[in-house]
């Protein structure tokens, strides 16, 4: 009588072994939902190509990249279109970068510490000028196969010193990422990272979210949407791009989240619009902008701390950086997500959560001097 309390257990704990062994087994092979996830590269910044594709490849019958369906991806193949590519290269001589921290009671020289209902909020900026494309990486957690995927977190914080020890690198300034994997509005869509394809499925409807940002080799960036899209483009309309035609043309980093907030230099969202969100106005911010080829922009801005942190707008993100020069911008994972860190001028770390305990995320961008 007394072995079977024992044989019972050791059941239990072989059933529970077999059932994480599987669980382990389809995230590696099948990823979130059935989509087939990739495992990451170790080192993808000495092995990505940077040059040009060759303009002699025929062109696709469907200009801008193909809007075939697509469930995986497939080697690219010749006859996918080849992109117009800026071909002068960085005119940066070192990655740098500047900071700036505005605060209402410290630093608001243009009294934009304010948003659009009065209240005051605080924001930081990063200005980056890169010297080759790889300085401006990405960081997606993975499992301990390498495999990216719903519970891989860690702060940004954490993810910095693991990148720096990894690559033997400084990194110079941060932010949170789209959340691509770990967002339960993103859990599909095209995601490349650094280079590499990470998952090829696309998503299907009508949510302005689904314009996608891409960063090229040559150091532009631009707007696309997805096949599965079915929804009205923002003028002027947007190219619809497959992973092939990503791929093919060096596309070296993708983000899923949205929506686009600055488009050829005109403002692309109105006074009212937002992402899904209980906080229609008071949320903190994180977005990208550009500047032009090599030039960039980090901004995060607090949030959701009435009458010290209101929180920002869209529209009131969006202004922010077309006054200081983006003509394009893109909207990230925002809220409790939202972090932010640099070295200021000095080489000392700035860290700025939006919560008190920062929140554990799948990914991140940053900027390196390598």
């Amino acid at each position: 009588m007394k072995k079977k309390p024992l044989i019972i257990v050791g059941i239990a704990y072989a059933v529970a072994i077999a059932s994480l062994a599987t669980t382990n087994l389809l995230h590696n092979f099948f990823g979130i939902n059935g989509i087939a996830e990739h495992k990451i590269d170790d080192d993808p910044f000495s092995s990505f190509d940077v040059s040009t594709p060759s303009s002699s490849a025929p062109s696709s019958s469907t200009p801008k990249g193909s809007s075939t369906p697509e469930t995986s991806s497939s080697a690219p193949s010749t006859s996918i279109e080849t992109r117009e590519t800026n071909n002068n290269p960085s005119p940066y001589q070192t990655t740098e970068t500047i900071f700036t921290r505005y605060h209402y009671q410290d630093y608001d020289p243009n009294g934009e510490c304010q948003d659009s209902r009065g209240y005051n909020v605080s924001f930081y900026t990063l200005e980056i000028k890169i010297k080759k494309i790889t300085d401006f990486r990405t960081n997606q957690v993975t499992d301990a196969n390498g495999y990216p995927g719903d519970n891989c977190l860690a702060t940004v914080y954490n993810q910095i010193k693991d990148v720096e020890k990894k690559y033997n690198v400084t990194v110079k300034g941060a932010i949170n990422g789209d959340s691509s994997y770990n967002n339960l509005d993103h859990r599909l869509g095209y995601v490349l990272r650094n280079g590499q394809l990470l998952r090829s499925q696309y998503r299907t409807g009508n949510d302005s979210v689904f314009e996608d940002l891409v960063l090229w080799n040559d150091g532009t960036m631009s707007i696309y949407t997805e096949p599965g899209f079915t929804g009205t483009v923002r003028s002027p309309a947007l190219p619809t791009y497959s992973t092939d035609y990503l791929t093919h043309n060096k596309a070296w980093q993708v983000w899923t989240f949205g929506p686009p907030l600055i488009h050829n230099g005109v403002i692309t969202v109105d006074e009212d619009e937002d992402v899904a969100s209980p906080h229609q106005a008071g949320n903190q911010r994180t977005a990208i902008g550009y500047l032009g080829p090599y030039h960039y922009m980090f901004f995060v801005s607090q949030g959701r701390n009435v009458g010290k942190n209101d929180g920002f707008s869209l529209h009131d993100i969006a202004t922010r950086l077309y006054a200081r020069g983006c003509t394009l911008a893109y909207n990230l994972d925002g809220g409790d997500s939202s972090t932010f860190y640099c070295l200021d001028s000095t080489g000392t770390p700035k860290r700025y959560p939006t919560q008190k305990t920062p929140r554990a995320l799948g990914d991140m961008l940053y900027v390196v001097d390598a």
